[in-house]
């Protein structure tokens, strides 16, 4: 499976509490919907560590430079 995108991961996770807000869905689907909502905050969080440790990376790298 393709991993999704920080945007997508964000408006999937937008859709999901618009779902639960909204239609108020049973105790089984809403167990399911939360799954998947941690599962795509655990996998926003990693992708802001990420790309944290990334740009501190290029920051220390330009600051060699001069």
């Amino acid at each position: 499976m393709k991993k999704r995108t920080y945007t997508e991961a964000i408006e999937r996770l937008t859709a999901i509490v618009e779902t639960i807000e909204q239609d108020s869905p049973d105790v089984d689907m809403l167990m399911k919907l939360t799954d998947e909502a941690v599962q795509i905050i655990t996998e926003c969080k990693e992708t802001l560590k990420t790309t944290d440790k990334r740009i501190e990376e290029l920051l220390a790298q330009l600051h060699q430079e001069d």
